[in-house]
């Protein structure tokens, strides 16, 4: 009668650039491209298959967390790691399949409200585009209905139970503290249980005003709290025993469960993917306690109470919803002194866009679709499926004649609709600061959606935007207000199809690639490119046309890049129908025969209408552009360097014989040059043992402290690379030989990369073995090497 749940709410704020719908490169998150990313490695791929070690170290389990706890991902980071990072996506859809025949049938994942708006202070309708958006993402990816819906911070109130119950959904999760009163079915009389006294272990029924109903699930506070901020996942044994105490005497069933956010589980912890893990196996090994999900328990023990709520409460706000609307009092406690007054502007403002584009919405959305509002909650299905097939079975069911014949009018007006709300995520509130990197999110969804009202023909509203923005105080003495961090922050972010063409451009330098057929939200076509080599740098010429795969807007744009000195730069583009092209290309490249530099930076910056300092690029063609410009600097200083220490070595060789102090520029000369030829080293196929040996006695005979961080992370690849060769053909004992040899080597010269990937690979290629063909010598080796228990 004991029943155990653990839930994770796995999410990231959207961070891709509005226009673009990519995300910049995130310099904080390095060496990762960006957070997304960042995380992705430390916590969502780690909990598809969590290591369990014994007592030794050694490795001798994966678990697939996922696929034995509830669990929801946000919508708008599953669409983000279904094309960055397709290999975790795909586990956590299949650990939803596989928990299905953990739990009666029960799926472990549920849905979440779309953009992680804070539902109380949602409108209706857009309670409802949120409800109707969030399970149909769901449906699409998980293949089959949810049974409940994790609400953004878990902000609940009447109503937005109301939208639940409307769409079928069974339950939600709520904490403790959002209980009012509950009373067992059939009784007269309520207890009160404000302040957290709700009893967490059983499930309750909400009967709401409209006749409807709905469970209420109160995780466990306290544990849940001290999960999240405590060391209680510094080891799983520990985790475990800490959920196992809190069962009682009682004859009715009980379920222990608590929620936090998913990320716990490896990112904002390290290593507690590890003790979950070691949780989940120690707790399947107690004959008294079942690992359930929500779903399963409910069918097997409907709840017996009912239970009414505090209206507008969350976990993280102790004042409510207020957070999201006011200077609480509530922050993240990075800058004290620092106040929030900016919360109660930024949503008025934001309140007053949005009411406003309601209206040209409903009134110009009635000349292209048959009903606006309908179309809108189907549009989830063209942001899923942006085919012309999809856009065509949406046409067929909304469009009128006039939507037909301005097919793009009738997208930027659903799109205006989608950054309503996408200017609603609840993180642009959370933190301190209407400069933070969330807030200034959430006012970039908010000026494309101004971008695109305008375009659609409704009234000019930045201006009043901005009026109302300067009443929310920047903590921050420069920044002033939020009008000027719209100004300063936003606006540079505006990307138009030029600034894209020359995206496209610099991503391409130096050498000429197979034309892309698509840049972030753009189909690219007919590019036409010319790179043009000079004494101290390089032009490029071109054209291009590009197509909002979104709104369907077409750009055919030229554009001009010369590059001189290694860092002077100059970028410009224009719509072709603005410039001659063909006088203006032949000009340029007479100039850049004869070397005239300086008359082709001025022509570019003269005869094309768009000039882009380098600085206001993306961050991807900037690294493109650096890396080239250093990969240059890197060539000549190694050849360079390489020269000098194959003439000065024998000389300085005999300085260490006899006991001479060593130039110290030499030194930085050999440890450069001995680094670079031992990573190339250990990157060829077969490793020459012998030429190894021979660059580690110069390191010996130098005294040398070479990076070894640069040749461990070499040496990770490589390890890697081989132990995905053996998951693929693990009966091929000729690649356990190469690891066995390889991993020998880099023990014998002190290298210690960190083999955490590639011990997972080799276990699971092991696992692949029947059992008459592991007990093999070389096999025996390479598991004692890589920790892993036979």
């Amino acid at each position: 009668m004991k029943y155990l749940c653990i839930h994770g709410h796995f999410y990231q704020p959207p961070r891709e650039n509005a226009w673009l719908e990519a995300i910049e490169r995130q310099d904080s998150a390095a060496p990762f491209h960006d957070w997304n990313a960042r995380i992705t490695a430390e916590c969502y791929g780690p909990n598809a298959l969590a290591r369990v070690l014994n007592a030794k170290g050694e490795l001798t389990d994966l678990v697939d967390n996922y696929s034995y706890i509830s669990f929801n991902f946000g919508p708008t980071l599953l669409s983000w790691m279904e094309e960055y990072a397709p290999e975790v996506y795909q586990a956590v859809l299949e650990a939803d399949k596989a928990s299905q025949k953990n739990f009666s049938g029960h799926g472990s994942a549920i849905a979440q409200v779309y953009n992680h708006m804070i539902m109380p202070l949602a409108n209706a309708r857009d309670k409802e585009t949120q409800v109707k958006w969030g399970l149909a993402d769901f449906k699409k990816r998980f293949g089959r209905e949810a049974e409940a819906m994790w609400l953004a911070e878990t902000a609940c109130n009447t109503e937005t139970l109301e939208v639940l119950a409307q769409h079928q959904l069974k339950y939600v999760i709520l904490a403790p503290g959002q209980c009012a009163r509950v009373r067992k079915i059939g009784d007269k009389n309520w207890t009160d249980v404000s302040g957290a006294k709700v009893d967490p272990k059983r499930p309750y029924i909400c009967h709401l005003p409209s006749g409807r109903k709905i469970a209420l699930f109160f995780y466990d506070g306290p544990i849940s709290q001290g999960i999240a901020f405590s060391d209680t996942l510094k080891s799983g044994e520990k985790f475990a025993g800490r959920l196992l105490s809190t069962y009682n005497n009682s004859s009715e069933p009980q379920l222990m469960h608590i929620a936090t956010d998913g990320e716990t589980y490896g990112h904002h912890q390290h290593f507690a993917d590890m003790a979950l893990a070691y949780c989940l196996k120690h707790v399947q090994e107690k004959p008294d306690v079942n690992i359930t999900i929500y779903g399963e328990f409910l069918e097997k023990y409907p709840p017996q109470y009912e239970a009414q709520i505090f209206e507008n409460t969350s976990w993280s706000c102790f004042h409510g919803v207020e957070r999201w609307r006011a200077d609480c009092g509530c922050n993240s406690g990075g800058k004290p002194g620092w106040n929030q007054k900016w919360r109660g502007p930024l949503r008025a403002a934001l309140d007053f866009i949005r009411d406003e584009m309601a209206k040209t919405f409903e009134h110009k959305g009635q000349e292209y679709f048959k009903e606006p509002w309908a179309a809108r909650n189907d549009y989830i299905d063209l942001i899923l499926d942006r085919s012309l097939d999809a856009q065509h079975r949406f046409f067929l069911k909304h469009a009128t004649e006039k939507a037909w014949n301005d097919r793009s009018g009738a997208l930027m007006l659903l799109e205006m609709q989608r950054h309503a709300m996408l200017m609603y995520t609840s993180c642009g509130w959370f933190f301190d600061e209407i400069s933070g990197l969330e807030s200034v999110q959430i006012l970039q969804y908010a000026a494309r959606a101004l971008q695109l009202h305008q375009q659609i023909g409704g009234a000019e509203l930045e201006a009043q935007f901005l009026k109302m923005l300067q009443a929310a105080p920047s903590n921050i003495k420069d920044l002033k207000n939020g009008a000027v961090v719209y100004e300063k922050f936003v606006k540079p972010s505006v990307v138009g199809a030029g600034k894209v063409a020359l995206q496209v451009a610099l991503q391409d330098l130096p050498a000429k690639k197979p034309a892309p057929p698509k840049a972030y939200c753009y189909e690219v076509s007919d590019y036409q490119r010319e790179h043009i080599k000079t004494k101290n740098g390089l032009v490029c010429l071109g054209s291009m046309k590009l197509k909002n795969r979104i709104t369907l807007e077409e750009d055919h744009v030229a554009y001009g890049i010369c590059q001189s000195d290694g860092t002077k730069l100059t970028c410009a583009a224009a719509a072709t129908s603005e410039i001659n092209q063909e006088e203006v290309f032949e000009r340029i490249k007479k100039w850049a025969s004869e070397n005239k530099i300086p008359q082709i930076h001025r022509e570019i910056e003269e005869q094309f209408k768009e000039i882009y300092p380098f600085t206001s690029l993306f961050k991807d063609a900037q690294v493109n552009v650096i890396q080239q410009v250093l990969s240059g600097i890197s060539q000549t200083t190694g050849e360079e360097f390489s020269r000098i220490f194959e003439k000065q070595y024998p000389s300085v060789r005999g300085l260490k014989y006899i006991g001479a102090p060593l130039p110290p520029a030499f030194m930085i000369v050999a440890d450069y040059v001995l680094t670079a030829d031992l990573k190339a080293e250990l990157e060829r196929d077969p490793v020459d043992i012998n030429a190894l040996e021979e660059l580690m006695e110069d390191v010996r005979t130098l005294g040398l402290d070479i990076n070894r961080l640069q040749i461990n992370a070499v040496a990770e690849q490589k390890l890697l690379s081989y132990a995905k060769d053996f998951f693929a053909a693990p009966e091929q004992l000729d690649t356990a030989v190469k690891l066995v040899e390889f991993m020998n080597y880099l023990e014998i010269f002190g290298f210690t990369p960190d083999t955490t990937q590639a011990q997972l690979w080799v276990f699971q290629g092991f696992d692949k073995l029947p059992s008459d063909k592991r007990d093999k010598s070389i096999l025996k080796a390479l598991c004692r090497k890589l920790k892993i228990a036979l």
